[in-house]
Protein backbone atom coordinates (compact mmCIF):
# COMPACT_ATOMS: atom_id res chain seq x y z
CA UNK A 1 0.00 0.00 0.00
CA UNK A 2 2.85 2.35 1.08
CA UNK A 3 4.50 1.93 -2.83
CA UNK A 4 1.20 2.58 -4.56
CA UNK A 5 0.62 5.88 -2.39
CA UNK A 6 4.62 6.69 -3.40
CA UNK A 7 4.41 6.15 -7.16
CA UNK A 8 1.03 8.32 -7.27
CA UNK A 9 3.05 10.77 -5.01
CA UNK A 10 5.66 10.28 -7.65
CA UNK A 11 3.19 10.60 -10.62
CA UNK A 12 1.27 13.52 -9.43
CA UNK A 13 4.75 15.14 -8.93
CA UNK A 14 5.61 14.57 -12.27
CA UNK A 15 2.28 16.06 -13.97
CA UNK A 16 2.28 18.99 -11.93
CA UNK A 17 6.13 19.88 -13.06
CA UNK A 18 5.28 19.19 -16.61
CA UNK A 19 2.45 21.81 -16.42
CA UNK A 20 4.53 24.34 -14.67
CA UNK A 21 7.00 24.17 -17.20
CA UNK A 22 4.66 24.10 -20.31
CA UNK A 23 3.06 27.34 -18.58
CA UNK A 24 6.23 29.40 -18.50
CA UNK A 25 6.66 31.64 -21.11
CA UNK A 26 10.09 32.28 -21.81
CA UNK A 27 11.20 35.66 -22.25
CA UNK A 28 10.64 37.05 -25.85
CA UNK A 29 8.02 34.47 -26.59
CA UNK A 30 4.89 36.77 -26.38
CA UNK A 31 3.38 38.89 -29.06
CA UNK A 32 3.43 42.42 -28.94
CA UNK A 33 0.25 44.25 -30.09
CA UNK A 34 -0.26 47.86 -31.09
CA UNK A 35 -4.72 48.09 -31.62
CA UNK A 36 -6.41 51.50 -30.58
CA UNK A 37 -10.12 50.94 -31.64
CA UNK A 38 -12.19 53.69 -32.03
CA UNK A 39 -16.61 53.70 -32.67
CA UNK A 40 -17.45 53.62 -36.49
CA UNK A 41 -13.48 52.69 -37.60
CA UNK A 42 -11.64 49.65 -38.96
CA UNK A 43 -9.92 48.01 -36.95
CA UNK A 44 -6.02 47.93 -37.33
CA UNK A 45 -3.92 45.78 -35.58
CA UNK A 46 -0.54 45.14 -35.59
CA UNK A 47 2.03 42.19 -34.18
CA UNK A 48 5.49 41.83 -33.72
CA UNK A 49 7.37 39.69 -31.59
CA UNK A 50 9.21 40.74 -28.51
CA UNK A 51 12.62 42.25 -27.97
CA UNK A 52 14.10 39.32 -25.37
CA UNK A 53 17.20 40.38 -23.47
CA UNK A 54 20.05 39.58 -25.20
CA UNK A 55 23.61 40.91 -25.00
CA UNK A 56 23.64 39.85 -28.74
CA UNK A 57 22.79 43.00 -30.85
CA UNK A 58 21.95 41.02 -33.85
CA UNK A 59 19.14 39.43 -31.53
CA UNK A 60 17.79 42.48 -30.14
CA UNK A 61 14.91 42.86 -33.28
CA UNK A 62 11.47 42.80 -33.53
CA UNK A 63 9.92 41.62 -36.19
CA UNK A 64 6.68 41.49 -37.52
CA UNK A 65 4.15 38.25 -36.77
CA UNK A 66 2.10 36.88 -40.22
CA UNK A 67 -0.36 34.55 -40.67
CA UNK A 68 -2.16 34.83 -38.08
CA UNK A 69 -5.95 34.32 -37.55
CA UNK A 70 -7.33 36.81 -35.64
CA UNK A 71 -11.23 37.35 -34.60
CA UNK A 72 -12.51 39.95 -32.61
CA UNK A 73 -16.20 39.41 -30.82
CA UNK A 74 -18.63 42.94 -29.89
CA UNK A 75 -21.32 42.55 -27.12
CA UNK A 76 -23.65 44.37 -29.68
CA UNK A 77 -23.62 40.76 -31.92
CA UNK A 78 -20.94 41.77 -34.50
CA UNK A 79 -18.01 39.64 -35.30
CA UNK A 80 -15.03 40.25 -37.32
CA UNK A 81 -12.16 38.75 -39.08
CA UNK A 82 -8.95 40.44 -39.72
CA UNK A 83 -7.42 40.48 -43.02
CA UNK A 84 -3.60 40.50 -43.17
CA UNK A 85 -2.98 43.37 -45.57
CA UNK A 86 1.03 43.44 -45.01
CA UNK A 87 3.40 41.76 -43.17
CA UNK A 88 2.16 41.99 -39.27
CA UNK A 89 -0.42 44.23 -40.01
CA UNK A 90 -4.05 43.22 -40.05
CA UNK A 91 -7.39 45.34 -40.22
CA UNK A 92 -10.99 44.27 -40.49
CA UNK A 93 -13.19 45.16 -43.56
CA UNK A 94 -16.14 46.35 -41.06
CA UNK A 95 -16.51 49.13 -38.80
CA UNK A 96 -16.72 48.73 -35.16
CA UNK A 97 -20.00 50.06 -33.32
CA UNK A 98 -20.81 52.78 -31.35
CA UNK A 99 -19.38 53.79 -27.69
CA UNK A 100 -19.89 52.01 -24.63
CA UNK A 101 -19.39 48.64 -26.73
CA UNK A 102 -17.20 46.12 -25.29
CA UNK A 103 -14.68 44.12 -27.94
CA UNK A 104 -12.69 40.82 -27.34
CA UNK A 105 -9.79 39.71 -29.18
CA UNK A 106 -8.42 36.37 -29.59
CA UNK A 107 -5.86 34.49 -31.74
CA UNK A 108 -3.65 31.74 -31.16
CA UNK A 109 0.22 32.23 -31.30
CA UNK A 110 3.14 29.49 -30.22
CA UNK A 111 0.40 27.26 -28.46
CA UNK A 112 -1.26 30.17 -26.52
CA UNK A 113 -4.40 31.77 -26.73
CA UNK A 114 -4.09 35.20 -26.96
CA UNK A 115 -6.85 37.79 -25.87
CA UNK A 116 -7.82 41.15 -24.55
CA UNK A 117 -11.05 43.22 -23.91
CA UNK A 118 -11.20 46.81 -24.14
CA UNK A 119 -14.30 49.23 -24.49
CA UNK A 120 -15.15 51.94 -26.71
CA UNK A 121 -15.31 55.39 -24.69
CA UNK A 122 -17.46 58.20 -25.13
CA UNK A 123 -16.26 61.21 -27.30
CA UNK A 124 -14.73 63.94 -25.58
CA UNK A 125 -16.77 66.95 -24.34
CA UNK A 126 -16.29 70.85 -24.93
CA UNK A 127 -13.35 70.57 -27.15
CA UNK A 128 -12.48 74.16 -27.75
CA UNK A 129 -8.70 75.86 -29.22
CA UNK A 130 -8.42 79.66 -28.13
CA UNK A 131 -7.37 79.92 -31.85
CA UNK A 132 -8.03 78.77 -34.92
CA UNK A 133 -5.42 80.83 -37.36
CA UNK A 134 -2.14 81.40 -36.58
CA UNK A 135 0.59 83.07 -38.59
CA UNK A 136 4.29 82.12 -39.24
CA UNK A 137 7.19 83.91 -40.87
CA UNK A 138 8.16 82.09 -44.05
CA UNK A 139 12.22 81.51 -43.77
CA UNK A 140 14.34 80.99 -46.97
CA UNK A 141 17.65 79.08 -46.31
CA UNK A 142 18.08 77.38 -49.49
CA UNK A 143 21.35 79.21 -50.10
CA UNK A 144 22.66 77.42 -46.94
CA UNK A 145 22.27 78.79 -43.99
CA UNK A 146 21.13 76.67 -41.37
CA UNK A 147 18.06 77.72 -39.07
CA UNK A 148 19.02 79.03 -35.63
CA UNK A 149 22.12 80.22 -36.97
CA UNK A 150 21.29 83.75 -39.07
CA UNK A 151 20.48 84.03 -42.07
CA UNK A 152 19.20 86.36 -44.38
CA UNK A 153 18.53 84.91 -47.19
CA UNK A 154 14.90 85.35 -48.59
CA UNK A 155 11.03 85.87 -46.94
CA UNK A 156 11.32 86.46 -43.07
CA UNK A 157 15.01 86.49 -42.90
CA UNK A 158 16.54 85.48 -39.75
CA UNK A 159 15.99 87.98 -37.55
CA UNK A 160 12.32 88.75 -37.74
CA UNK A 161 10.51 87.67 -34.88
CA UNK A 162 7.09 85.70 -33.89
CA UNK A 163 4.41 85.50 -31.74
CA UNK A 164 4.99 82.84 -28.83
CA UNK A 165 1.90 82.48 -28.00
CA UNK A 166 0.96 79.20 -26.99
CA UNK A 167 -2.45 78.06 -28.83
CA UNK A 168 -4.66 76.82 -25.49
CA UNK A 169 -6.76 73.52 -25.94
CA UNK A 170 -9.49 73.33 -23.35
CA UNK A 171 -12.32 70.29 -23.17
CA UNK A 172 -14.15 69.02 -20.08
CA UNK A 173 -12.82 66.36 -17.79
CA UNK A 174 -14.90 65.61 -14.84
CA UNK A 175 -13.60 62.02 -14.50
CA UNK A 176 -9.99 63.02 -14.79
CA UNK A 177 -9.23 60.72 -17.97
CA UNK A 178 -6.14 60.60 -19.88
CA UNK A 179 -6.74 62.85 -22.86
CA UNK A 180 -3.59 63.70 -25.32
CA UNK A 181 -3.88 65.93 -28.03
CA UNK A 182 -2.37 65.31 -31.70
CA UNK A 183 -2.15 67.91 -34.64
CA UNK A 184 -2.54 66.63 -38.15
CA UNK A 185 -1.11 68.44 -41.84
CA UNK A 186 -4.48 68.12 -43.66
CA UNK A 187 -2.95 69.07 -47.05
CA UNK A 188 -1.76 66.43 -49.88
CA UNK A 189 1.80 68.40 -50.69
CA UNK A 190 4.02 69.91 -48.19
CA UNK A 191 4.01 73.80 -47.67
CA UNK A 192 7.12 74.26 -45.29
CA UNK A 193 7.62 77.14 -43.17
CA UNK A 194 11.19 76.87 -43.63
CA UNK A 195 12.98 76.06 -47.09
CA UNK A 196 15.80 74.25 -46.42
CA UNK A 197 19.13 74.33 -49.14
CA UNK A 198 18.85 71.97 -52.41
CA UNK A 199 21.03 69.96 -50.84
CA UNK A 200 19.29 68.47 -48.20
CA UNK A 201 21.65 66.23 -46.72
CA UNK A 202 21.94 66.20 -43.11
CA UNK A 203 18.41 68.20 -43.10
CA UNK A 204 15.34 66.01 -41.34
CA UNK A 205 12.18 67.62 -42.66
CA UNK A 206 9.35 67.72 -39.87
CA UNK A 207 7.07 65.16 -39.73
CA UNK A 208 3.74 65.68 -41.09
CA UNK A 209 2.40 64.87 -37.61
CA UNK A 210 2.77 65.47 -33.81
CA UNK A 211 1.43 64.56 -30.49
CA UNK A 212 1.56 66.30 -26.63
CA UNK A 213 1.54 63.63 -24.03
CA UNK A 214 -1.41 62.75 -22.01
CA UNK A 215 -2.66 64.42 -19.66
CA UNK A 216 -5.03 63.88 -16.45
CA UNK A 217 -5.77 67.53 -16.52
CA UNK A 218 -8.79 69.32 -19.10
CA UNK A 219 -6.14 71.95 -21.00
CA UNK A 220 -2.87 71.88 -22.65
CA UNK A 221 -0.59 74.09 -25.05
CA UNK A 222 0.13 74.20 -28.47
CA UNK A 223 3.44 76.03 -29.02
CA UNK A 224 2.73 77.90 -32.82
CA UNK A 225 6.46 77.09 -33.78
CA UNK A 226 5.56 73.40 -33.73
CA UNK A 227 3.73 73.85 -36.82
CA UNK A 228 6.01 73.13 -39.50
CA UNK A 229 3.65 73.85 -42.46
CA UNK A 230 1.42 76.45 -43.94
CA UNK A 231 -1.80 75.21 -44.48
CA UNK A 232 -4.70 73.72 -42.55
CA UNK A 233 -4.14 71.39 -39.33
CA UNK A 234 -6.50 68.96 -38.41
CA UNK A 235 -5.95 68.71 -33.84
CA UNK A 236 -7.81 65.99 -32.69
CA UNK A 237 -8.49 65.39 -28.99
CA UNK A 238 -8.28 61.30 -28.00
CA UNK A 239 -9.93 60.22 -25.13
CA UNK A 240 -8.44 57.45 -23.39
CA UNK A 241 -9.30 54.29 -21.61
CA UNK A 242 -7.64 53.46 -18.19
CA UNK A 243 -5.71 50.88 -19.92
CA UNK A 244 -3.64 52.72 -21.68
CA UNK A 245 -2.73 54.87 -19.00
CA UNK A 246 -1.54 52.26 -16.96
CA UNK A 247 0.55 51.56 -20.03
CA UNK A 248 1.74 55.10 -20.59
CA UNK A 249 2.50 56.02 -16.29
CA UNK A 250 4.69 52.40 -16.47
CA UNK A 251 6.75 52.97 -19.52
CA UNK A 252 7.83 56.14 -21.23
CA UNK A 253 9.03 54.33 -24.36
CA UNK A 254 7.22 52.36 -27.39
CA UNK A 255 5.85 48.94 -27.18
CA UNK A 256 8.74 47.55 -28.93
CA UNK A 257 11.15 48.15 -26.72
CA UNK A 258 9.89 47.42 -23.82
CA UNK A 259 10.50 43.69 -21.66
CA UNK A 260 8.44 43.35 -18.62
CA UNK A 261 5.47 46.07 -18.92
CA UNK A 262 1.88 46.41 -17.59
CA UNK A 263 -0.10 45.10 -19.92
CA UNK A 264 -4.30 44.28 -20.09
CA UNK A 265 -3.31 41.40 -22.94
CA UNK A 266 -3.10 37.99 -21.61
CA UNK A 267 -0.20 35.92 -22.48
CA UNK A 268 0.86 38.89 -25.15
CA UNK A 269 2.28 42.47 -24.09
CA UNK A 270 1.41 46.35 -26.10
CA UNK A 271 -1.79 47.74 -25.79
CA UNK A 272 -5.75 46.58 -27.47
CA UNK A 273 -7.35 49.53 -26.24
CA UNK A 274 -10.64 52.08 -27.39
CA UNK A 275 -9.97 55.54 -28.27
CA UNK A 276 -12.42 58.24 -28.96
CA UNK A 277 -11.90 61.46 -30.53
CA UNK A 278 -12.90 64.88 -32.04
CA UNK A 279 -11.29 67.32 -34.54
CA UNK A 280 -10.96 70.57 -34.76
CA UNK A 281 -9.33 72.53 -37.62
CA UNK A 282 -6.16 75.21 -37.39
CA UNK A 283 -5.19 77.44 -40.25
CA UNK A 284 -1.16 78.57 -40.37
CA UNK A 285 -0.69 81.39 -42.25
CA UNK A 286 2.15 83.08 -44.05
CA UNK A 287 3.15 86.42 -41.92
CA UNK A 288 2.50 89.56 -43.93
Amino acid sequence: MKNIAFSLLILLLIVFSCTEINDVILPGDKPVIEAFLAPGQKVSMTVFTEIPYSFNEEENVSTSISGLEIIITGDDGKNLTLNEIASGHYESSEVLGIEGTTYNMSFQYNGRTVSASTILPVKPQGFQLSLSEIERIERDFSGGFVPGQGGFGGPGGGFQQEDRTPIEVTWNNPDEVYHFVAAMYAEESLDPVTQFPEDENGFTRPARRFNNQPVLTNATNLQPQSFEYFGNYNIILYRLNPDYAALYENNNTSTQNISTPISTISNGLGIFTGVNADTLRLTVKRAE
